[in-house]
């Protein structure tokens, strides 16, 4: 089974061979996990393919002791799906899979280390390569090959402890990890690493991701017509609101509802960081977090005696990635990929967006947010996160959308006719992944697609082939220091045929202007990576 293009997989019913379920007469999408009628209910009795995905255990753990690493904190989250699939020993005695999201530690080969910890020494290891999008993508892969039976019962996890790392750091000591054995690998490799900067990005700074999304925002100010103040409010109001969302959910970092004042203001404990966002707008790194699901096909979780009402499933899923580099992407504050993986998603599950009651979108900036918004036709005055988001949930690197999957899973369990709708995202609007879920399985079985063609096929900005010394200022961000002081502007500008140029500037007097007015659309001056108004 593989991804080819917009391919499509289907998974289907084989009526010799499958389970009985429930499905009420008055809904072609609503199928119950639990035998016999639901209240309200004649039923006839309906069948589902025995080999249709579903994940039956879901845990997540903040660690918030100094000294997490990560593989004992992957296991104990494993341990924690176990327990709670209420058929633990069963489960864990049938794990042929330990599939690992990659994270920033050294491991080669975590999954191994897991395995051997849950006394599952044969089973296969995977690990996926870098980007916010893998969670979603290996819970697709994991599907599939669960689907087609090449695999039975598997883990997904992902664990991130850049504070225990951060605070060895800080005190001079160096972070003890795990031995591997010689020449360790996976089994499985998951994805492919791309250079997603050239060396041009590098040199003038938008490689940190929080300046090139800094960027995006602005791009979309300019784009809404929005003024500086207006601008700042109005995404202050969205976050805030996800802080709202956080203090609801047990499980999030920071679990404290703050006011639109709060999250846009500076202060000591929210310092600016690039125009327009301060710290309360950009992702919490700075955590032990993590969170694994058990998947496997319906008819292991029969057999193994995972009671129904545990049972959740993935309808759908699918996954993409934009042009590349930030220099030939065709807009700042644009996604086409994510567009195209989100219709398939939803798509192939037979549901639109306003089916889903449960969203959460990517947010680790408030960019993030507003483009999915648009592309995917989401009403932004719709709860945008299950958790509180990579801000006040936490965002710990690759690994955030384990705790909406997590999450998703449980408020599924409580209401089986709703739908989720989840997506990831890595890179710089880089690389998209966006997937369904309900307490109920989908009529035609589990579906995916990978639309890569239909993304590679659409226009991207040729790259310079020398430098112009006069453009239009595209879009930028200024960056602050410690010291709340505005250190350098960074800007992006195109040239009379639409070739995108980098350039910064030091100028105090102009940092100022562009942190106080909308500068996009002037006319510049380049001069060896140094621009002038």
């Amino acid at each position: 089974m593989r991804w080819e293009g917009s391919r499509l997989f289907t998974f289907r019913t084989r009526p010799e061979q499958a389970l009985g379920y429930v499905r009420p007469r008055d809904c072609d999408h609503c199928f119950s996990p639990f035998d016999g009628p639901r209240p309200g209910h004649g039923v006839p009795p309906m069948t589902i393919d025995p080999r249709t995905p579903v994940i039956v255990g879901a845990g997540q753990i903040n660690d918030r002791d100094f000294g997490s690493e990560p593989i004992g904190l992957m296991t104990r989250c494993t341990e924690a799906a176990l327990d709670d699939s209420g058929a633990a020993g069963a489960v864990r005695d049938a794990i042929d899979a330990v599939r690992v999201v990659w994270g920033i530690w050294p491991y080669r080969d975590p999954g191994r280390l897991i395995a051997d910890r849950l006394g599952r020494t044969e089973a296969r290891s995977s690990l996926t390569a870098v980007g916010g999008n893998q969670v979603y993508d290996l819970v697709v892969d994991t599907a599939m090959r669960i689907s087609t039976g090449d695999l039975d019962v598997a883990v997904v996890c992902a664990a991130e402890s850049m504070r225990t790392r951060r605070a060895d750091h800080a005190h001079g000591v160096t972070t003890e990890y795990l031995d591997e054995r010689d020449g360790a690998a996976p089994d499985d490799v998951l994805g492919t690493e791309h250079e997603l900067t050239t060396a041009v990005e590098n040199a003038v700074g938008v490689h940190h991701p929080v300046r090139f999304y800094a960027m995006a925002e602005t791009a979309l100010r300019h784009r809404l017509g929005e003024s500086v103040d207006t601008h700042r409010d109005r995404i202050a109001r969205l976050w805030s609101r996800g802080s709202e969302i956080a203090a609801t959910n047990p499980h999030a970092w920071l679990q404290r509802a703050q006011t639109a004042a709060e999250t846009a203001t500076p202060s000591e404990h929210n310092r600016p960081i690039a125009a327009p966002y301060p710290k309360y707008m950009t992702s919490n790194l700075n955590v032990d977090q993590g969170g694994a699901v058990i998947m496997c096909s319906a008819e292991a979780a029969e057999r193994l005696g995972v009671p129904r009402d545990r049972w959740v499933f993935p309808l759908a899923g699918s996954g993409a990635a934009d042009h590349p580099t930030m220099t030939t992407r065709w807009a700042f504050d644009e996604s086409p990929a994510m567009r195209l993986v989100g219709r398939d998603a939803l798509g192939l599950a037979g549901v639109d967006i306003d089916d889903c009651a449960l969203l959460d979108l990517y947010s680790c900036f408030p960019v993030a947010v507003q483009v999915a918004q648009r592309e995917l036709a989401i009403d932004p005055a719709r709860d945008w996160t299950i958790t509180g988001g990579l801000t006040f949930a936490a965002g710990p690197m690759n690994c955030y959308c384990i705790l909406p999957l997590t999450r998703a899973v449980g408020m599924l369990r409580a209401a089986p006719e709703q739908r989720a709708f989840l997506t990831g995202n890595g890179g710089y609007f880089s690389k998209h992944s966006a997937i369904v879920l309900s307490g109920e399985p989908n009529p035609g079985g589990f579906r995916a697609s990978r639309p890569q063609s239909d993304v590679d096929a659409l226009p991207a900005r040729p790259a310079p082939e020398a430098p112009v010394a006069d453009a239009t200022l595209e879009t930028y961000t200024v960056v602050y220091g410690r010291d709340m002081e505005p250190e350098q502007a960074i800007v992006a500008a195109l040239d009379d045929e639409g070739r995108r140029h980098w350039a910064s500037s030091t100028d105090r007097s102009w940092l100022d202007e562009l942190v106080s007015s909308d500068a996009c659309g002037i006319d510049v001056h380049l001069d060896d990576g140094t621009v002038t108004p």
